[in-house]
């Protein structure tokens, strides 16, 4: 054979294994293809950004954009993927999630395999805009606009920034870019040249004269506060303010405490809402404190209801103390003072209904600080043989209690403290003289069934409510638990009583503290009452995560 049609060895070798190499690629991989449409019009959502990153193994991630009809196509590795995909005006969006605050559940690929019906649907991201006025009508420059949504934290709500806006000289303002929800409005205006005589002996001088904030319409107690609904990509423009300027006030006071080295402790002195006989969790004031005198103060204080909370840590010892105050709009700034006392030890005993338990012994005994102002976190205590326990270094406050290792069918059927009920959560504890009871209860109730849609079981967040309004505002109170891949969930243990369960798609974890959130889907809930030991079964039908959300 002529030299030209030799080939070479090498060569020869390369044309028989590169299209089985090649054949060996395409089989270990896999293809997702999908398509990205707004979730309120339908139409594709070009140039969006669908990222994906591997579950585990090999770190792998990636960005495949849309094209102009929202389609998109990937291929990976086979194994197990974290898809999202995100775009400008819009919230991003997880695989498998039904609101932009859903996790979602990861893509699996087998090699070979092809998915081609991906679909994410994309919420538009909203607005609130409106105007601020004065009391004589006249537009407000400069003012600062929060805008807050509720979250809870220990079982207490509290507000939390998620944007903020500025008024023009027009007193026009306008905050977008936010996903549906309920809002509150928090308005700060501009401080003013000084009109009065200002306190000069202040340890922070001030410089100008400061007016309280405000919430939407114009109140200062949030109480008063109006709630904005926020549909998805939702646009309200009529969310205007009109303001009472009130002058907010200095507060000021001095630290009593056995301990009087300030500078060699961890201080901490902090000025909340009266809230009954706790500290609110809404808009604290943190102090500027003297270390050397323990004299402190509060500057820009809206007049009203106060309690102030102070601690002091000092080489391992605690001290706590709070006194209520009245803030006034005056001139005068209003002076408490706040004695510190030591902690103390808490003893306690827990028992079984019906006779000892060897159960006790494995069981632990927590105090949790429900207002959140320990400087300490308390210590897991163990139980002993005979129920009786110690919980040491207990300053006076609010606080609630856990029990570890609390077996599947014991409840709590009763606890008080000097005799004084606290089963539901959230007590106060001001005297080591008062011992703490806890009697459990044999044979709860349990509950159990299956949650579907259109015939076919579904994952969900079951959520066992109590229907008792008292009894609504007390995160003990209430039970949640995820429903498997069949649909099934089981609830152990539960209280006799009267309850409503809820199958949702997804929640926010303790969102169902807030009164106003279940409200819309209320009928949607299935009512049961449970007996001592009695065994109940329920069906649920699953409530679509949209279905919390505020209305178009």
């Amino acid at each position: 054979m002529p030299s030209r049609f030799r080939i070479p060895l090498c060569v020869a070798i390369a044309l028989c294994c590169f299209p089985a190499l090649a054949q060996s690629q395409a089989g270990s991989t896999a293809l997702a293809e999908g398509v990205v449409t707004n979730k309120i019009t339908g139409a594709p959502v070009r140039h969006a950004h669908v990222r994906y990153m591997k579950v585990a193994g090999k770190n792998v991630s990636a960005v495949a954009d849309t094209d102009g009809d929202g389609r998109f196509a990937i291929t990976l590795e086979a194994g197990s993927y974290r898809l999202w995909v995100e775009h400008s005006g819009f919230a991003p969006q997880a695989y498998g999630s039904h609101t932009p605050d859903g996790t979602g559940t990861a893509l699996t690929l087998a090699a070979g395999q092809q998915v081609r019906d991906i679909n994410f649907r994309m919420a538009p991201l909203g607005a609130i805009a409106g105007h601020i006025f004065d009391e004589y009508g006249d537009p407000l420059q400069g003012a600062g606009i929060q805008v807050m949504r509720l979250s809870f934290a220990r079982g207490r709500r509290q507000l939390v920034p998620v944007m903020g806006a500025g008024s023009n000289d027009r007193g026009e303002y306008r905050a977008f870019g936010l996903r549906a929800g309920r809002y509150f409005l928090l308005a700060t205006l501009r401080d003013a040249l000084a009109s009065r005589p200002l306190a000069a002996d202040a340890l922070l001088p001030e410089m100008k004269e400061s007016f309280a904030a405000v919430y939407y319409p114009g109140v200062l107690d949030f109480s008063s506060a109006s709630q904005i609904a926020l549909p998805e990509g939702g646009e309200i423009s009529d969310a205007d303010f009109h303001v009472q300027r009130t002058r907010a006030v200095l507060v000021r006071g001095r630290l009593l405490s056995p301990i009087q080295d300030f500078a060699g402790s961890r201080v901490q002195v902090v000025l909340a809402h009266s809230d009954g006989n706790t500290a609110s969790s809404m808009n604290r004031n943190s102090a500027i404190i003297d270390e050397k005198t323990g004299r402190f103060e509060f500057h820009g204080v809206t007049p009203g209801s106060y309690v102030v909370v102070a601690s002091q840590l000092h080489d391992g010892r605690s001290l706590t103390g709070r006194a209520p105050v009245e803030v006034m709009d005056s001139t005068a700034a209003s002076t408490v003072n706040v004695p510190l006392m030591p902690a103390f030890d808490l003893a306690g005993t827990i028992e079984v209904e019906g006779g000892p338990s060897a159960e006790l012994s494995h069981m632990t005994v927590q105090l949790v600080n429900s207002e959140g102002l320990a400087l300490s976190q308390q210590p897991l205590v163990k139980v002993g043989p005979d129920g009786s326990f110690r919980l040491p270094g207990v300053t006076a406050g609010v606080w609630d209690f856990t029990l570890g290792a609390l077996p599947d069918d014991l409840w709590i059927k009763s606890a008080t403290l000097g005799g004084v009920d606290i089963s539901r959560g959230e007590f106060n504890v001001f005297s080591a003289a008062k011992g703490m009871r806890i009697v459990l209860g044999r044979s709860g109730a349990q509950i159990s069934g299956t949650v579907t849609q259109a015939g076919q079981p579904r994952r969900a967040v079951v959520l066992l409510a109590p229907a008792a309004t008292e009894l609504q505002g007390f995160a003990r109170m209430y039970r949640s638990m995820p429903a498997d891949e069949n649909g099934t969930f089981f609830f152990r243990g539960a209280p006799p009583g009267t309850y409503k369960l809820f199958a949702f798609e997804e929640i926010e974890t303790l969102a169902w503290l807030d009164p106003e959130f279940l409200k819309p889907v209320e009928a949607l809930g299935e009512a049961i009452s449970v007996a001592e030991g009695e065994k109940a079964t329920r069906q649920l039908t699953l409530i679509p995560a949209d279905a919390l959300l505020p209305a178009r």
